[in-house]
């Protein structure tokens, strides 16, 4: 006998892909999972131009005697492309192997899919999704036993990585974290860096307000930045109050937002501990995807979740688009530890 659950490509989409990136509630001074601070393009079905629509001023004339007018383009803009990789997860369970831990509970329930099964599988592939989304490269070999998925389709640190070495974003925005760091135990090393990424914004970015840019950072740098503020009696000026009445840890008025994945997933790729923390414009980062994608038997099934009573398994398998890309690479100030 065999049970299934299935999800199209659009309800898939609708369901599973747009909450990941969701608006998240802050938890006390600190969002949790950033996924929901990028810009999601649902409809690339292989390539995308991105229109980098940028201000422009110098536009106020001096009136002559004649009749002659000068008209000055408003917005200057650039073609970036975004593309997206056919990508799949595919993965088999033993029943007995299933149900351990968390789990053990639906032992005595099969099959039992939407309201206890799906959300297992949906929080391992959305936490795929976020490992790749900031640390994928295609071309990495990743660590023996690896525990985060970072190979799968080229995410947003490999893109700063390139254009640092294209130039876009230029060298003086631009900081190494020394191998050795530890922010958590030196509070002003963590000052220090949050300091000296604001100062190094490129004038331009500097004149958008501050509540349309963020600092993203490793949860040890914002907690070595809470506890300098602490210790030296300056949280009335470190933090934000929203509108929701939750203060953020902000500086100088631009939220500080934590990546709790950040730290693992480099000290897994490194070796060691390592830090990484980005200024930028937010909604910068942006996440390709093709909303009717799918594959299966009919061409259009992207969630496919079944169980074998006669195997005693359960089979799992995904199909979606995926890819990201930099809005505007240079307003990003970027600090980064080493990794491979």
């Amino acid at each position: 006998m065999q049970q299934t659950f299935s999800l199209d490509s659009l309800a898939f989409h609708e369901l599973i892909i747009a909450p990941a990136f969701a608006d998240l509630i802050p938890d006390g001074s600190e969002f949790q999972g950033l996924l929901n601070e990028f810009t999601i393009m649902d409809n690339v079905v292989s390539k995308r131009p991105i229109i980098d629509i940028r201000r422009v001023q110098n536009i106020l004339q001096r009136r002559d005697a004649s009749c002659d007018i000068n008209y000055k383009k408003v917005a200057g803009a650039s073609i970036r492309q975004i593309s997206t990789d056919e990508v799949y997860g595919a993965t088999a369970f033993c029943r007995n192997e299933f149900y351990q831990g968390d789990l053990k509970d639906f032992r005595n329930q099969d099959p039992a899919f939407e309201g206890n099964i799906l959300p297992f599988f949906q929080g391992a592939m959305r936490t795929d999704i976020a490992s790749n989304a900031y640390f994928g490269d295609i071309e990495r070999v990743p660590p023996v036993n690896a525990q985060w998925s970072t190979n799968v389709f080229d995410g947003i640190f490999k893109w700063i990585k390139k254009y640092i070495s294209a130039g876009a974003i230029p060298a003086d925005q631009t900081l190494q974290i020394p191998d050795g760091t530890d922010y958590s135990a030196d509070p002003e090393e963590a000052y220090n860096l949050i300091k000296s990424m604001f100062d190094r914004q490129p004038v331009r970015m500097d004149s958008f307000q501050d509540s349309q840019k963020a600092f993203y950072v490793s949860k040890e740098i914002a907690r070595g930045y809470g506890n300098y503020l602490k210790l030296f009696g300056k949280e009335a000026e470190g933090y934000t109050l929203l509108s929701n009445g939750i203060k953020t840890l902000s500086y100088d008025g631009i939220p500080v937002l934590v990546e709790s994945i950040w730290s693992p997933i480099i000290q897994e790729l490194k070796g060691s501990k390592g830090y990484a923390a980005v200024l930028t414009l937010r909604g910068n980062f942006v996440f390709g995807t093709d909303k009717k994608y799918g594959e299966g038997e009919d061409g259009t099934t992207a969630l496919e979740v079944w169980y074998e009573k006669k195997e005693m398994q359960w089979y799992y398998r995904l199909f979606l688009k995926v890819g990201t890309q930099i809005a505007l690479p240079e307003y990003i100030v970027v600090a980064l530890s080493s990794w491979a």
